[in-house]
This record gives structure tokens, sequence and C-alpha cells, in this order.
């Protein structure tokens, strides 16, 4: 008989917002913390003034400041590291060698690479480093 003409209100409800911006913030919050390194191999590069980034890189080859050489973030002795580096060598005559040494290896470790890879009949060869200043 009687109508009420009250209308009940409508709200929003912005809990699971909330949620959701705070799972974001701790999100971003945790994974811009942690190190990252493009080979994942951690080295200290020698600075260099007149060092350029290299658009495209063929054939990585890292020595740590032990003497110890890695491919694809494996380990691997000289001449296993050489025969790989043959083997793309067939495959894409343009290769490039880069040579990511840490600067407290030991000079020899980087002439013994350089001298394997020339006898190999591969020359070109690039030595990696930061830009000073970076």
């Amino acid at each position: 008989m009687f109508k009420t003409s009250l209308k009940k209100k409508t709200s929003i409800n912005i809990i699971p917002m909330i949620d959701v911006i705070f799972f974001l913030l701790v999100f971003f919050m945790l994974f811009t913390t942690f190190k990252t390194t493009p080979q994942g191999i951690d080295m200290q590069l020698p600075k260099a003034v007149t060092a350029t980034e290299q658009q495209h890189v063929n054939f990585v080859v890292e020595i740590d400041e032990q003497g110890n050489y890695y491919y694809n973030e494996q380990q691997l002795n000289l001449s296993q590291i050489i025969s790989e580096a043959e083997i793309e060598q067939q495959e894409n005559t343009n290769l490039t060698i880069i040579i990511s040494a840490d600067k407290d290896t030991r000079y020899e470790n980087v002439v013994s690479l350089m001298d394997g890879m020339r006898n190999s009949g591969i020359t070109r060869l690039a030595l990696a480093a930061d830009k000073e200043g970076s």
C-alpha cells in the first residue's frame, strides 16, 4: 500500500582496489632492488672513455678474475671455447668475438684467448669495457 520513497544508496567497495595497488607496490619494490647482470656473471669491467656500445653481439667470451673462461654462462676451458667459436665461424662468416674480461684478471688469460682465436682463423676481436663515468 505505501511505497517507500527512500532509495538505497550504492557504494563502491575500494578495498579490493587498495589490495591490488599494494600488491603492485610491493612487486615493483622487490624487483627493482635485485641486481641484474646481462650475462649472469658478476664482472668488474675496466673503464674506457672511448668505449662504445655494440649493437650486435655475436660471440661473448667472459673471463673472471681467477682466469676461468665462460661462454653462454657455462665454464669451459680455452680449447673448448675456441672450438665453439670455430663452429660459430662456419655458420656466420662475420663473427665478432667480444672478450669481456674482469679488470683484475691476468693479462696472460686475455692474450691466450686472442692468440687461440687468431690461430683458428678468427680475426674480428673486440674487448668489452664500461663507458667512463657510468
